[in-house]
Formats: C-alpha cells, sequence, structure tokens
C-alpha cells in the first residue's frame, strides 16, 4: 500500500463522527445477549432489546440458532418480543436450548421471523438490527 493512501485511510478513521451520523449509525433495533444461565439443564438468556427505528413495531421475533463449542447446531428458539413500541427497551428471558449455557459458543440470528409496524411488514428489519453481547456466548448475524 503506497504511503500516501496509507496516510489518506488513516486520517479518515481519525475524523470526528458527526452528531448527525453517529444518531444515523445508532438507529435501528438493539439487540443483546444480556446474560445466559443454566437453570435445571437448560440454557436460559437474558435478551434486552430496545426500538430505536422513528415507528412502533406491532410485532417482532427472530429465529435463533444455538452452536455448540465445537460449532455444531446445539438447538434452535423462535425468540418472540411482541410489540416494541418506538423508543422502547424490553428485557425478557428465554429458555434457548438444552444443556449448560458454557457449552455454547455461539448464537445466530438466523432471520427476523417477524416485523410489523402499523402499516405492515417493516422492510430490511434483518439490516436494522444492532447486536451485541455481555457474556462470552457471541451474538452474531
Amino acid at each position: 500500500m503506497s504511503r500516501k493512501l496509507l496516510l489518506t485511510l488513516l486520517a479518515l478513521l481519525a475524523a470526528p463522527v458527526s452528531p448527525a451520523a453517529a444518531q444515523e449509525a445508532a438507529k435501528g433495533i438493539h439487540f443483546e445477549l444480556n446474560k445466559a444461565e443454566t437453570v435445571n439443564g437448560t440454557c436460559r438468556v437474558t435478551l434486552v432489546t430496545r426500538n430505536d427505528m422513528a415507528s412502533a413495531l406491532k410485532a417482532f421475533s427472530v429465529d435463533l440458532v444455538v452452536f455448540d463449542d465445537a460449532e455444531g447446531v446445539a438447538g434452535y428458539a423462535a425468540i418472540d418480543i411482541g410489540a416494541l413500541p418506538a423508543g422502547k427497551t424490553r428485557v425478557r428471558q428465554y429458555d434457548v436450548a438444552k444443556g449448560d449455557c458454557g457449552g455454547f459458543s455461539r448464537f445466530l440470528v438466523n432471520d427476523v421471523r417477524a416485523c410489523e409496524g402499523a402499516s405492515g411488514e417493516v422492510q430490511d428489519c434483518l439490516g436494522a438490527l444492532r447486536l451485541s453481547s455481555r457474556t462470552k456466548i457471541d451474538l452474531v448475524l
């Protein structure tokens, strides 16, 4: 890579992000794996979901695939968040797979099962997801 190109890339990376650009990047549906604990031989997760889109969702649910430490599929779960008003944060718990949570490496949001606004299906809800995890288990698209 040429020195000029490298300096240009470094300058772009160091450039401050405008508040409007940061606000636009923050829009979407924030979906956080907040906690994972084993309860009676089943992995129970606590999910925090926040709707930072401009409009309310009448229904929101995702298809979650659970992978074990050997990258094998260990389970599937339909996660139904329900209605999610604009600006609303919702915390819910779900039993996602049989087994110890410590044996799972990642959860894949395989698809958005439902994403309905006031006037019908919302386009590109999968693209609007902003994923994060506060656990050792990765949450990925």
